[in-house]
């Protein structure tokens, strides 16, 4: 007679999370998410920032409840927090009014443990953790990778089936993250540790594989998983050695797509002339600032260059830099063939440009986004020459209903004033062109003198 199976831990089944739904401002953030979690896993959670990443570790904590789907705990339906999970936040979210013994005795705080049991378990936790001496100490004593060692402690010290850790490293200086992220390695192979498996959020391709066994890939708006990719290296892990870059590489280059182009593709693009231009899909603006855009193509040389060796030369992390990457895309500043990033012809141009001539070409380049062309638009056929914010916002909420639309009017106002296109009025909430006569040409003239 077949011996029974164990079920997972938790499982994660066709997953929806909304926010927003009761204050008229709806955003999608997470779209059939199914997911399982099963003993002695290292699941890493690895994306753009807006994907999800925190809200899926949430939901199956039972901290918030997805708007559709199903959580279920060891195969049964989750109601309220998840008993089987502790979290690590980071921030470390010590009491400052509590010494180290104590924050790390709070995880017991619900416990049947006579107090001499929980003084074993104190020790045994504090030992695992590198935090012999340090009992008495109060949290402003401590130095960062102390504080979050508390933090780890205090969660180990419950025995969670599952350990959750929300980016928690990224609070830390480079040196401290190494070494705590070492000993996170060396406390999730250890049977004696108390948890049963690790899941934690990460931006960082290079921690991903150093410590998952399942690294998942989500693409955004809406989060969803892009990818689940298993990872087969033996402990302990070597970054230098080349199994370890080979697979760092496959996962970036999986990222890359999922961030640059996320877009749903055909397969027979239409060429669109300027007799068609309605049909242009519009697109949102990345959450980046101009600065950001500008630094980018500043920084790039005359030659292709891999994404991933640009970021690790700009110490930027991954990620994040891609939504810059995506920005200067959009605006038609670089190109990103493969996994390289190179110069436009107008990339070529804006950063030979002085300061004045770059406005220009900005201004020009926004101009032949749609979003921009259509706020444009409205201010022409308004009878003020001018709409309120409130109408922009309104717009922007029909256009993409799956953004933030508060956020993509700071992005759209913060982009036009740089390029002097439109002003906004804060006082009076309105959004008009920018008064100012641009040397009487039209854009297309300015373009092709400057050879774009």
């Amino acid at each position: 007679m077949p011996e029974p199976t164990t079920p997972p831990i938790v499982e994660l089944i066709g997953i929806d999370m909304h926010f927003g739904e009761g204050a008229g401002e709806s955003m999608k953030v997470l779209e059939d998410i199914n997911l399982t979690v099963n003993e002695h896993d290292v699941m890493a959670l690895l994306g753009p920032s807006g994907c999800g990443k925190s809200t899926i570790m949430r939901i199956l904590s039972g901290l918030i409840r997805p708007s559709r789907g199903i959580v279920k705990f060891r195969g049964k339906p989750l109601d309220g927090v998840n008993p089987g999970v502790a979290m690590v936040f980071q921030n470390f979210a010590l009491f400052p009014w509590l010494s180290v013994r104590e924050n790390i005795l709070l995880g017991l705080e619900n416990s049947t443990y006579n107090l001499e049991e929980k003084e074993q378990h104190f020790h045994k936790i504090i030992e695992m953790v590198g935090l012999d001496g340090y009992g008495d100490a109060l949290p402003k004593e401590l130095s960062g990778g102390m504080k979050q060692r508390v933090g780890i402690a205090r969660a180990l010290i419950m025995e969670p089936q599952i350990l959750c850790m929300d980016e928690p490293f990224s609070a830390l200086d480079v040196l401290t993250a190494e070494t705590l992220r070492n000993e996170i390695g060396r406390i999730a192979m250890d049977p004696a540790s108390g948890f049963k498996s690790l899941i934690f959020v990460t931006h960082n391709i290079g921690e991903a594989v150093y410590l998952a066994r399942n690294i998942v890939v989500l693409a955004a708006h809406p989060g969803r998983v892009q990818k689940i990719v298993p990872n087969p290296l033996p402990y302990p892990r070597d970054p230098a050695s080349p199994a370890f870059q080979q697979l760092v590489a496959q996962i970036h280059a999986i990222l890359t797509n999922s961030v640059l182009h996320d877009e749903p593709s055909i397969t027979e693009p239409e060429i669109v002339t300027a007799e068609n231009p309605e049909e242009v899909a519009y697109a949102p603006l990345p959450n980046v600032t101009m600065g950001e855009v500008i630094g980018l193509v500043q920084t790039l040389r005359t030659e292709p260059e891999s994404i991933f060796a640009l970021a690790t030369r700009l110490k930027k992390d991954f990620s994040t830099f891609l939504s810059v990457i995506k920005a200067a895309e959009l605006i038609d500043l670089v190109e990103t063939p493969g996994q390289t990033v190179r110069l436009t012809k107008s990339g070529v141009a804006f950063q030979q440009a002085d300061i004045k001539h770059r406005k220009l070409l900005m201004h020009d380049l926004l101009l032949a986004l749609k979003i921009f062309k259509h706020f444009g638009d409205r201010i022409d056929q308004s009878p003020d020459k001018e709409i309120t914010e409130e109408d922009v916002i309104n717009d922007l909420t029909q256009l993409f209903p799956n953004e933030r639309p508060k956020i993509l009017f700071r992005q759209l106002v913060g982009w036009a004033r740089y390029a002097e296109l439109f002003s906004f009025d804060t006082r009076h909430a309105m959004l008009k062109r920018f008064e100012k006569e641009y040397l009487g040409k039209p854009p297309a003239s300015r373009l092709k003198e400057a050879g774009v």
